[in-house]
């Protein structure tokens, strides 16, 4: 019997998350975008205007020469639901993927979007009102209309479908993953990266934890800073608190804290830091502290993990199902909670060796080769429903 030819799919993937720098739905759209470029099926980026970055972790840049119709500086809601359309008739693609829970309305072929999170429902005040008004009204019109949706978390899509009342099978959970280049490297390595990138010796604290992710309220950092400065000015740890990441919406309050708290000398504000960078930060830190209020996947757990870093979280929203247990968890509403677990980890060796195997066992269930494959499972679901 002869075996029948799979037939390929020309996919519009939506690449406008790399418009903009640094974010955690850009970092997303560039992983799956890089490993759906091995598996055979045709992928034509869409954007609005070109993309600041293409591929994470080194791997080729392959978003230039994409579609024409773009335009430097139109507005992406105007794009997306007056001229996208148009643009996906002109390249007759057979799905398209739209990695930030909005697709076009009118869109003619089949779509798919992903849903990192229901934070807008759920925690409006962490918005923007610009972001409410422009986005709270078409994702249920978008996840209404879309012939399937790709959750990043089973939190996610438990979330989604109780607000949005989507059809649970129409919900397809696909986890997200650390880069293959978030690995475990020894110390004199990851000081040797740190070298080059500039940092001189002297300037990065022998020991220090480490909080990655945007300096926003939903991270919950004011009450990190507080448990962590009772730590700090009662001599109980003498490792110092580095954050990484951009400034987000509201961060006035947590630079504040930090000068109310007396612990200028204790915190160090990185920014964002490079790819390279960041590894070796992982690898030098001695924990991980992560004590968010809500998470749809949580990427800097598993980037922990991947580099053999003892993770300290919450198990709201998707924390718990991520770390699988491999992690020091907290009441992420208690400031006592928060600093017994860094006063546990950051002074017992035996405890942070356990978390760093357990983390480093629970992190290699996470792969873009997977979630790639199961992505493009649902785009062949999809197609061959037309």
């Amino acid at each position: 019997m002869v075996k029948k030819r799979t037939r390929n799919v020309r996919i519009g993937f939506d690449v406008s998350p790399l418009c903009v720098p640094h974010s955690g739905v850009g970092t997303y759209t560039s992983n799956l975008l890089c490993q759906l470029q091995t598996l055979g099926d045709e992928v034509v980026p869409l954007f609005h205007r070109p993309p600041l970055h293409g591929c994470a972790g080194g791997a080729s840049d392959r978003t230039n020469g994409t579609p024409p119709f773009t335009r430097k500086y139109l507005n992406k809601t105007l794009w997306m639901q007056c001229f996208l359309p148009l643009q996906l008739s002109r390249l007759g693609v057979s799905v398209g993927h739209f990695t930030n829970s909005v697709a076009p309305l009118l869109s003619p072929c089949p779509t798919v979007i992903t849903i990192h999170d229901m934070t807008l429902w759920l925690f409006p005040q962490y918005h923007n009102s610009l972001r409410l008004l422009s986005m709270r009204p078409f994702i249920p019109m978008a996840a209404r209309r879309a012939a399937a949706i790709v959750a990043v978390s089973r939190a996610t899509k438990q979330d989604l479908v109780r607000i949005l009342r989507v059809p649970p099978e129409k919900v397809h959970v696909i986890h997200e993953a650390p880069a293959a280049s978030f690995h475990p490297m020894d110390r004199e390595t990851a000081l040797n990266t740190m070298r080059q990138s500039g940092m001189a010796p002297g300037m990065l604290p022998d020991r220090f934890a480490l909080y990655v992710g945007t300096i926003e309220p939903r991270k919950n950092l004011v009450r990190l800073l507080q448990a962590f400065a009772q730590l700090w000015h009662g001599g109980v740890v003498p490792h110092k608190l580095l954050f990484v990441g951009q400034r987000g919406w509201k961060e006035e309050p947590v630079f504040r804290a930090v000068e109310q708290l007396g612990l200028q000398e204790a915190v160090l504000f990185l920014g964002y830091v490079p790819h390279e960078t960041l590894i070796a930060l992982y690898n030098l830190a001695e924990a991980l502290v992560f004590p968010s209020l809500y998470e749809g996947f949580g990427l800097p757990v598993v980037e922990a993990m991947a580099c053999g870093t003892p993770v300290i979280t919450s198990r709201n929203g998707s924390l718990g199902e991520v770390t699988g247990g491999a992690a020091e968890f907290v009441e992420p509403t208690s400031t006592e909670s928060i600093a017994e677990a860094l006063r546990y980890v950051l002074n017992d060796p035996d405890r942070q060796a356990e978390l760093r195997q357990r983390g480093l066992a629970q992190s290699s269930r996470f792969s873009w080769e997977i979630s790639a494959k199961q992505t493009q499972a649902v785009y062949r679901q999809v197609a061959g429903r037309q």
